[in-house]
């Protein structure tokens, strides 16, 4: 048996990110390494599970440029909890309480502390397969080459075969982070299957921002399909953010699908990186410029049969709402059917009140399209 890894990766202190960052991507994807996320004051790179952080420092903070962060691996939340405590009741400072950071493609549980002489150190628990559930059963789905891990949440009511959905979430997360909305897909009666996309937890491969994942989407659909619960002719797709972009690349090869719902998702790509200054280096260091287009659902309307549902927030940062705006003016030009709610205020991430008010448009466009026939 392999042991442990010992460390979980490393990050620095500079001075000026944007200098750093032009220096670090000259060697690191030579390594393996590839730009995983970025923000206004980090960025990360990642070589399956080892990861290399870059932070601004702050002029005020105790280390100053150069400093290194270190991460520790535990071998369970527990260690990790443990070693909150004593530190804490010992009065060392704490950087970060013990909190799962959803920047990280496996799972990732950590604490954050400075040393005496304000080394920050942080100790980490990274598990490699999805969690079990109770209320769902787990699943490991046949992909495009790889298999996919997932959950099947089942309804309650009603007599099978049941219409079905499949749930694909966003930019670093995994199924389990779709487990609210299956569950709130099974109390409708229906069949809910949320997967973790290729190269996320739980999932084989490696995440390729849409190139490959539509056509494992493709393979998950026949899979469903086939299962005796499920009514064939009625499944559907669900997809958030980076979801909702392979939703619509999937609808777009004519799968046996009665509808695709999409929030706030990027659909044009080039447009999309000229946008957001903080996913440039991801796409180009992933893709490429020749590998924008591919990835762009705004490309395949004509593609796309199925009824389009487009969910988006005005006030969204990440992806701008011009992006489902232009989804759907497109999808009108080739008369497609396609309806769009913008949620006045939302950003990237919905309030209660948002999501609440996304839900319930979204379980009327099934019901409407989803209904037998």
């Amino acid at each position: 048996m392999r042991p442990p890894p010992s460390f979980a990766g490393a990050a620095i202190e500079v001075s000026d990110l944007a200098r750093s960052v032009a220096f670090h991507r000259q060697w690191l994807p030579l390594l393996g390494f590839r730009r995983v996320w970025a923000g206004p004051d980090r960025v990360m790179w990642a070589r399956g599970y080892d990861h290399f952080v870059m932070r601004q420092a702050k002029p005020d903070a105790a280390t100053g440029p150069g400093a290194l962060w270190l991460a520790v691996s535990a071998e369970s939340r527990a260690q990790v909890d443990e070693v909150h405590e004593v530190l804490r009741d010992a009065g060392t400072e704490i950087l970060q309480p013990p909190s799962e950071l959803d920047y990280f493609a496996p799972g990732y549980y950590s604490v954050g502390f400075r040393d005496p002489d304000g080394v920050p150190i942080e100790v980490a628990h990274r598990w490699e397969e999805l969690p079990d559930l109770a209320d769902a059963d787990q699943v490991r789905v046949p992909g495009h080459g790889v298999t996919l891990g997932g959950y099947l949440f089942k309804p309650q009511a009603g007599v099978p075969p049941h219409p079905a959905v499949i749930l694909l979430h966003g930019f670093a997360g995994h199924a389990q982070k779709m487990a609210g909305l299956a569950r709130a897909a099974a109390a409708s009666g229906y069949v809910a299957l949320a997967l973790s996309l290729r190269g996320w937890l739980g999932s084989e491969g490696e995440s390729d921002q849409g190139l490959r994942q539509p056509l494992d989407v493709l393979a998950a659909i026949d899979w469903l399909a086939k299962r005796p619960m499920v009514d064939s002719r009625r499944i559907a797709l669900v997809g958030a953010s980076m979801g909702g972009q392979v939703a619509l690349l999937a609808a777009a090869h004519r799968p046996p699908i009665r509808a695709v719902a999409s929030f706030f998702a990027p659909t044009d790509l080039v447009r999309w990186r000229e946008a957001n200054p903080y996913v440039r280096d991801y796409l180009d260091d992933l893709c490429g410029p020749e590998g924008l287009p591919v990835r762009s659902p705004l490309l395949r309307t004509a593609q796309i049969e199925a009824p389009v549902l487009l969910i988006h927030g005005d006030a969204d940062e990440n992806v701008p709402v011009a992006q489902s705006l232009d989804m759907a003016e497109a999808l009108r030009r080739h008369g497609k059917d396609v309806e769009t709610l913008v949620i006045a205020g939302a950003t990237h991430y919905f309030s209660e009140t948002q999501n609440a008010l996304a839900r319930r448009k979204l379980f009327e466009f099934l019901r409407q399209h989803l209904a037998k026939r």
